[in-house]
């Protein structure tokens, strides 16, 4: 049985096709028997055809100004609120909530999934208990590193806000991404926390991953900006936070705690223990700092380590050392 008709007035949708203008003609749904919260004779948004909203289920599209065309479907229970636009191909299913939101291109929302005034494009699958919140930007895009079929995902727990994730990242577990740049391959799961704020977000890029209870913090100075790139890893309990570079195969973990000021982490470094590193510090070239080694520079002053060696201990360093003194 019907749940709806298509009203007889017909609504032309605007909209922006390449570089060329298109219009698509809408007619609005209008309930015909009682299910769910919806009484017979609501009306409610505008599609395309009848194969935007299933008659199966409870699902529904409650704002009179949301849209649903371009072979898009709701299905299931799902529930599409405020003004929304569903377009290209996109599939909303399970239940899940669709607040606000424009959702296009193919991607994909199921399971319990929420997302509130986000936009989701791209070949993508949001699915879980996963929430993606207040203006998020999720754009995804196939074929740009040698994992051709790879899609952008984010599923579990996680929780993403006020974030922009692009390409094939993966995003799962408990995790809670805050005011962040997350783009290519990067993974962020576990428990992980990328914390950014109004001014500066977090960058994690490339192959990089965070997880277990890592916790990357953004400062509101200039540049207290935490970057993770090309393939390096932070994990466990470590803490990084400010002004962080971190690149090219490096590994934080333990309950390490860097503050920047700046600091740049490069080239198959490893960080473990309770190190402590703050202030102007260069570290590169595989590197290995262990246990409560703390690396030190005071204002005005700068550090700079190089080359394969061990830091360990109780070993406290504050200046740059004399070349061979370590």
């Amino acid at each position: 049985m019907k749940k709806y008709r298509l009203g007889d007035e017909i609504r032309l949708w605007h909209w922006q096709n390449g570089e060329s203008k298109t219009t698509t003609p809408l007619r609005q749904i209008i309930a015909t028997t009682d299910f769910s919260d919806i009484v017979s004779g609501t009306k409610g948004g505008w599609v395309e055809d009848e194969s935007a909203l299933a008659h199966e289920g409870n699902c529904w599209i409650y704002d009179e100004n949301s849209v649903v065309f371009g072979r898009a479907s709701v299905l299931g229970n799902a529930r599409i609120t405020q003004p929304c636009v569903i377009s290209h191909n996109a599939w909303i299913g399970g239940d899940c909530w669709v607040d606000g939101a424009q959702i296009s291109h193919g991607a994909r929302i199921s399971d319990n999934v929420t997302v509130q005034h986000s936009d989701i494009r791209g070949e993508c699958h949001i699915f879980g208990n996963a929430r993606v919140l207040h203006h998020s930007q999720i754009i995804a895009a196939k074929g740009l590193t040698p994992d051709n079929d790879q899609i952008l995902q984010i599923y579990g727990n996680a929780t993403v806000s006020q974030s922009r994730v692009v390409h094939q990242a993966q995003i799962y577990g408990d995790a809670l991404v805050n005011y962040a740049f997350i783009e290519h391959r990067a993974e962020v799961f576990d428990n992980a926390i990328l914390e950014g704020n109004e001014l500066n977000n977090v960058w994690v890029c490339d192959c990089a991953k965070v997880y277990g209870n890592a916790r990357l913090i953004a400062g509101k100075d200039d540049d207290a900006i935490p970057t993770l790139r090309y393939s390096s890893q932070v994990a466990e309990n470590a803490v990084i936070e400010g002004n962080c570079v971190i690149k090219h195969h490096v590994l934080i973990g333990g309950q390490a705690w860097l503050r920047g000021g700046p600091i740049m982490i490069d080239d198959k470094v490893v960080i473990q223990g309770r190190v402590r590193i703050s202030g102007d510090v260069l570290i590169e070239h595989r590197i290995e700092i262990t246990d409560d080694a703390v690396i030190e520079a005071f204002a005005g002053e700068n550090i700079h380590l190089r080359g394969e060696k061990v830091i360990n201990g109780n070993q406290r360093i504050t200046r740059t050392p004399l070349l061979g003194a370590l």
